[in-house]
């Protein structure tokens, strides 16, 4: 019995005192073991869909998509195209006005860039239709729109025009090519935005949004698969953004209003 006793006696002693922290296996999960992170799918743009495109005027069809991008576009055989350009400070027209003005005409956009320069405005970069050049191109600068022989295409960074054009418009910098966002766009400074590129089927894209949006933001949006764009340049922006158009010149007009602008592109069905 004493021997009993002091066995149990020593057991008691080698036993570990409680404690009230819950076991380490409790609370601390074991490392994951290191796995090789696979590369991340790259997405497939769903194929362009035509179910809210709605037809504009004759040649032409609208769209709205729901980031506000309104957009107008056309087959390079389907319309006519016209330009205004007006040198005088004071003689700018609003978007509207300067469709007003082309009585046929169904849809007005401003053009590229402009400046002052001895106090008149001159065009930066090609603006030509019919082959009536305003101001020549600007070489290896931003991309330029080219209607000719019945197919539309954009060039990025051109050396010089080969040819004349039933349309020429040039802008700086290039939003899309090959589908995507170009790098390095702006990202701090939001202003409304006027762009034009070629879809997939070799369409004529004319788009305009009122919304302040930087140029990264706004080429983000132009990969809207609704859009379909392959290509697109950006035009002047801000208070020069303007796409107006109407189904016919006897109704009123709808889209998005300028404010006075030297320049103008105007589309008239044929």
């Amino acid at each position: 019995m004493r021997y009993l006793l002091l066995i149990l006696l020593l057991l008691a002693a080698c036993t570990p005192p409680a404690s009230d922290e819950p076991p380490a296996t409790a609370t601390r999960p074991r490392p994951s073991p290191t796995r090789t992170p696979r590369p991340t799918p790259i997405p497939t743009r769903p194929a362009q869909s035509d179910d809210e495109w709605q037809s504009a005027f004759p040649g032409a069809e609208i769209l709205q998509t729901e980031d506000g991008i309104l957009a107008i576009r056309h087959a390079p055989t389907a319309v006519d195209y016209d330009h205004r350009f007006e040198p005088g400070l004071l003689d700018g027209e609003f978007i509207s006005g300067w469709l007003e003005q082309k009585g046929r005409a169904t849809a007005a956009v401003n053009c590229g860039f402009f400046q002052e320069s001895e106090g008149a405005y001159r065009h930066i970069g090609l603006l030509m239709t019919n082959g009536e050049q305003s101001a020549r191109l600007r070489s290896n600068w931003g991309g330029v729109l080219i209607v000719r022989n019945g197919e539309a295409f954009v060039v990025r960074r051109p050396q010089r025009l080969l040819a004349p054009a039933d349309l020429g418009i040039q802008g700086w910098p290039m939003l899309l090519e090959g589908g995507s966002a170009l790098p390095r766009l702006n990202d701090v400074d939001p202003a409304r935005r006027t762009a034009v590129g070629v879809d997939g089927a070799g369409r004529v894209v004319w788009l305009a949004t009122a919304q302040q949006i930087t140029l990264a933001d706004f080429a983000e949006q132009l990969q809207h698969p609704k859009l379909g764009l392959i290509d697109a340049i950006n035009l002047d922006g801000g208070s020069s953004t303007g796409l107006k158009w109407r189904a016919n010149p006897n109704v009123s007009q709808s889209g998005i209003e300028s404010l006075p602008v030297p320049c103008a592109i105007l589309l008239s069905p044929i």
